[in-house]
């Protein structure tokens, strides 16, 4: 899937739904997102829920100030377009920002909140978002990566945080000892290294926790993990 257009894109959607307050809001915050993650910041809110559902469709249909020019089927086909706008943004994020989950500054400020003080060891920490989170806030995190990834992503080389060139076994021998809390986050869900990580872990002494961010039986982490 190719996004030479999507910002372009949003910016005509802002023009034609400037008189629909929901989707006027929705789009301001995708533009807020791409900006802040641009300058390798969080947002500050937490970005609503990116759809269309039955209740507008019906009365952006049955509104004749909306798109005046077009027939109802038309206006039909124009919405569903706009659908599936909406659905690609993850995807625009994660394949010209190389970010794979739309953190925020609120979620990783309850983070903290919930749990202060904790010294942490980051795999396949990837261009380091989620490290970079963290000690923003104070936390002690020691994040790293192959890096086997970059070879073809665009965003390979645009860290948020320094990380260290360490395949994640490596990583686990050097640091275990010097921290509480090892975390995986949004780990590739073909990868099966993500087993050979928990296998150590269980073997490791003193022990130490092992925190994952993903979607269970979903788009992170192997069948044989879960």
């Amino acid at each position: 899937m190719t996004f030479i257009n999507y910002e372009q894109k949003l910016i005509k959607y802002q023009s034609l739904f400037v008189d629909v307050p929901k989707f006027r809001y929705l789009l301001t915050q995708m533009q807020q997102v791409i900006q802040a993650y641009r300058q390798q910041r969080l947002p500050n809110f937490v970005l609503a829920k990116l759809e269309v559902n039955e209740v507008d469709f019906a009365q952006l249909i049955a509104n004749p100030q909306f798109m005046p020019g077009l027939t109802l089927l038309e206006k039909g086909d124009f919405l569903q377009e706009f659908s599936r706008f909406l659905d690609d943004f993850r995807d625009f994020i994660q394949t010209k920002l190389g970010i794979w989950s739309l953190i925020n500054g609120p979620m990783m400020d309850c983070w903290v909140q919930l749990f202060p003080d904790i010294n942490y060891l980051e795999l396949m920490a990837g261009n380091g978002i989620l490290s970079a989170a963290l000690k923003q806030r104070g936390q002690s995190v020691i994040a790293t990566d192959n890096f086997s990834w970059s070879k073809n992503s665009q965003t390979g080389q645009q860290c948020w945080t320094n990380v260290e060139v360490l395949d994640a076994l490596s990583a686990l021998e050097k640091y275990h000892s010097q921290v509480q809390v090892v975390l995986l986050a949004w780990s590739p869900d073909k990868d099966r290294s993500d087993v050979a990580i928990l296998k150590k872990i269980r073997q490791l002494q003193p022990f130490i926790q092992f925190w994952i961010l993903g979607e269970y039986l979903g788009a992170t982490n192997s069948t044989q993990f879960w």
